[in-house]
């Protein structure tokens, strides 16, 4: 049997209705073209659908029957078809996110190739700054996800995720003394020469705090802003440094050796922040749990 969706359609409105005139109004449609749309079915089941006089139109038994049970199937098709529509919207839309550098250049490049990959029409625009800063413009409503490390910053108004410690690890040349230890302790850096990331920087403030907890003395030598400056100054033989994993050289590094610091372990956290107050929804909440995912 050949059946449009449309005479369907026009079988259920006239049975409906109970009129040709009013199933056309509702249908959109002539009608003509609604009387040859039960001619056709009525045709190809070789039965009456409808019993019409000149004022009625009147299902019969078959025709009752068979729109209620074609009405019951075209109602789940709507479902079907909203459902999809709706999936197909989750995953469009731009979602902005904010982080510090450090995760810019080692957290967030595999979840946007997952994202990439998985919901191609979803946009996203990563704007990089310091921590204060990304908890400001989400806070602001200039960006619908943060990514950074907890610090001096205030996160309270904010609800955030946790993503995993980011473990402080040592770094030095590869021909320091240091290098050859699997596993050097907060300790072994007592009278070092060293390179500082700037005072006013949060993880400053945590390697400091350590340092005097396990009574280390180190000498610094230069205070930099940013990691890479760290880095440089390290591989010119300045001295060692401290720095985050994330933000430390990685193992292809050829002039550089990353350890990490045990004894203790000491870490930072870093959150995936959004304002409070509402789930996050669409293309936001996808992207918020791939980063979640590959975080933890």
């Amino acid at each position: 049997m050949n059946f449009t969706l449309r005479q369907l359609q026009v079988l259920t409105a006239v049975a409906r209705h109970g009129s040709f005139t009013r199933a056309a109004q509702d249908l959109g449609m002539t009608q003509s073209a609604v009387s040859t749309s039960v001619r056709h079915l009525e045709a190809e089941l070789g039965l009456p659908l409808f019993d019409r006089d000149t004022r009625n139109v009147r299902a019969t038994e078959t025709g009752r029957d068979l729109a209620a049970r074609v009405g019951g199937l075209l109602d789940d098709l709507d479902n079907v078809l909203e459902n999809a529509r709706s999936t197909a919207l989750r995953r469009r839309g731009r979602v902005r996110i904010a982080a510090v550098p450090t995760a810019v250049t080692r957290l967030l490049p595999p979840c946007c190739a997952e994202c990439r990959g998985r919901y191609p029409e979803i946009d996203l625009r990563i704007a990089e700054m310091a921590a204060e800063d990304v908890a400001a413009v989400v806070l602001g409503g200039h960006a619908d996800l943060g990514v950074l490390n907890e610090g001096p910053q205030d996160l309270a108004p904010l609800t955030a995720t946790p993503l995993g410690n980011d473990i402080f690890c040592l770094v030095c040349p590869q021909g320091h003394p240091l290098a050859r230890k699997r596993t050097p302790t907060w300790r072994d850096l007592d009278g070092q020469d060293m390179v500082m990331l700037d005072a006013r920087t949060g993880n400053r403030a945590l390697i400091d705090g350590v340092l005097r907890d396990q009574g280390v003395r180190v000498r610094p030598v230069q205070e930099m802003s940013r990691p890479e400056a760290v880095c440089a100054l390290v591989a010119a033989g300045m001295g060692i440094a401290v720095l985050p994993e994330l933000a430390a050289p990685t193992a292809a590094d050829r002039v550089l050796v990353t350890r990490r610091l045990s004894e203790p372990e000491a870490f930072r956290r870093m959150v995936l922040v959004h304002t409070p107050g509402r789930p996050l929804e669409g293309p936001v909440a996808l992207v918020a749990e791939v980063l979640a995912r590959r975080g933890a």
